[in-house]
């Protein structure tokens, strides 16, 4: 997989916070080198990211079809932004629930009505609290055939300390 072949964009969340959406697809093939994926968004937290998108494959069971990903990645959280965050913890889960429900749109306004609601919902249980230099991770995968389409994601922070 060459991180040339990714699609990236770019969206502004709430108080400001940068994310880039890289778009891919994991063939079947593809699978075994999702190790070697080389990010340069990511200068820290490398290894906590490709076990998050490896673990994320594996539980979409693909079985032969491609897999649709979505990583978005903030850039490092200001100390401002910080501090909103912080203030303003049921606005982080509306923050990845627009992100989920954003990705989830072209599925339709269902689907990005659930994927958001989800989205947010896990967000406001399980968000740390933030500081600055943090860097927001999500990702969303999506496989169609076989039973249907499936979809999933998960999201992590990397603290700038290195903590959790």
């Amino acid at each position: 997989m060459a991180v040339d072949d990714f699609e990236r964009t770019q969206h502004v969340g709430h108080y400001g916070v940068v994310f880039t959406l890289i778009h891919f697809t994991v063939q079947p093939d593809d699978a075994a080198s999702l190790r070697t994926i080389n990010l340069p968004e990511i200068a820290r937290g490398h290894f906590e990211l490709i076990r998050l998108i490896e673990e994320t494959y594996r539980r979409m069971l693909a079985q032969g079809r491609p897999c649709r990903m979505v990583l978005a990645v903030s850039q490092a959280v200001s100390r401002n932004s910080a501090d909103l965050l912080n203030d303003q913890r049921a606005t982080i889960g509306t923050l990845v629930g627009s992100i989920g429900g954003k990705l989830a749109s072209p599925l339709g306004s269902i689907a990005e009505k659930i994927a958001g609601a989800t989205s947010a919902s896990a967000a406001k249980n399980r968000l740390p609290t933030f500081h600055s230099r943090d860097v927001i991770v999500s990702i969303d995968a999506q496989v169609s055939g076989g039973i249907g389409p499936q979809r999933s994601s998960a999201s992590l922070i990397l603290k700038a300390n290195g903590g959790r």
